[in-house]
């Protein structure tokens, strides 16, 4: 049985400037009829603020309704909603990736690891640092074996999770994490399932206490944006 592939390893190509103004936009349900109406936009040239609409509608920032624009609402709530059913689905997976006892090829998730530690020192690297990490989760999966849970992973759980969560999540926790993957992978590696599980599991569960704290007290993680 064929595996599923990963696409290659991507950054967002829209800047981070223009993704974070699109998530502080408090008018979510407004509608817009071009691109470069949209928040952050109006000083792109139409073939940019095209572009990027169309790269932020991929990764589920935004969506088309009827040929108009709108700002997908992610709260506080539903990115934690998200993310316990992320964590449901990878912590079946961490068992079985570590079930398959050496026979599960780590290196892409060890490549993706490593291009995140050198995210890790500068705020605004947040947003390529979360697309990462959403791509390194999206590994786990995969390399389960299970393509029923990745077929559901992949589209029930989109990078905007994952970005939206950026805005709230800290350098210090950003840098714990990374070692929470390394952890991880030493436990799946040592064919140790009952580890690996609860591993991700709490990685998850950190990850979106985190972003409650940080929603709660109205702290963000991007550097503000001027207009």
């Amino acid at each position: 049985m064929a595996k599923a592939k990963l696409p290659d390893l991507r950054m967002i190509v829209c800047p981070a400037r223009q993704v974070f103004a699109l998530l502080r936009e408090p008018r979510k349900r407004q509608r817009y009829d071009h691109p470069e109406q949209l928040p952050g936009f109006q000083n792109l040239s139409e073939d940019d603020a095209s572009r990027f609409a169309q790269e932020l509608i991929d990764l589920g920032l935004i969506i088309r309704d009827h040929g108009r624009l709108t700002i997908v609402d992610w709260t506080i709530e539903r990115i934690v909603e998200h993310l316990a059913l992320a964590g449901a689905i990878q912590a079946l997976a961490a068992s079985e990736v570590a079930a398959l006892q050496g026979r599960a090829d780590f290196s892409c998730l060890e490549d993706i690891n490593a291009a995140l530690k050198s995210y890790e020192t500068q705020a605004d690297n947040l947003l390529q640092g979360a697309f990462l990490d959403y791509q390194w989760h999206l590994e786990l999966v995969r390399l389960s074996d299970n393509r029923a849970a990745f077929a559901t992973y992949a589209k029930a759980i989109p990078p905007a999770v994952w970005i939206a969560g950026a805005n709230y999540f800290q350098l210090d926790e950003a840098r714990s994490s990374l070692i929470e993957h390394d952890r991880l992978i030493a436990y799946m590696k040592a064919g140790d399932t009952l580890r690996a599980r609860d591993a991700v599991s709490f990685h998850l569960e950190e990850a979106a206490a985190q972003i409650r704290r940080a929603g709660a007290a109205r702290i963000e993680s991007y550097p503000g944006i001027s207009s």
